[in-house]
């Protein structure tokens, strides 16, 4: 069992991105981005292993035009049931419940410069923030 304590901190092992993209924005993630719905994002997906080499957790995150810095970051916690390409990333069964960590990344004006998914599994983790 893992504890996270910063999901905005530097992953320590492993990872590999898995998905790249762009998307239309959905209502929901133009709120979070602060953008209009249907504006252009970008997209990437990121698979983070334990030291064991086992997935650890999968990394969305999503931002609008060039990417840049961000001076802080704040996080809502949450559950999420996975996906089946979640599932087959964590050898799970579908539908199991996970941890879901939306993290929102703020540049020096206080505005959204990317937001993230981060989805753990529940046999794996313990969040401590």
């Amino acid at each position: 069992m893992r504890t996270l304590t910063n999901p905005d901190g530097d992953w320590p092992y492993g990872c590999e991105v898995i998905d790249t993209g762009t998307c239309r924005t959905s209502a929901g993630l133009a709120a979070r981005l602060g953008i209009r719905v249907g504006a252009t994002a970008r997209r990437e997906t990121l698979e983070c292993w334990d030291p064991g080499g086992r997935s650890a957790m999968l990394v969305t995150t999503w931002w609008h035009g060039r990417r840049r810095k961000h001076v802080s970051a704040v996080f809502e916690v949450g559950t999420v049931r996975l996906d089946a390409r979640q599932a087959q990333a964590f050898r799970l069964p579908m539908d199991t419940v996970a941890l879901l960590v939306q993290r929102t990344r703020l540049g020096a004006g206080g505005l959204p410069v990317e937001v993230a998914d981060l989805v753990l599994p529940t046999d794996r983790w313990q969040l401590r923030m």
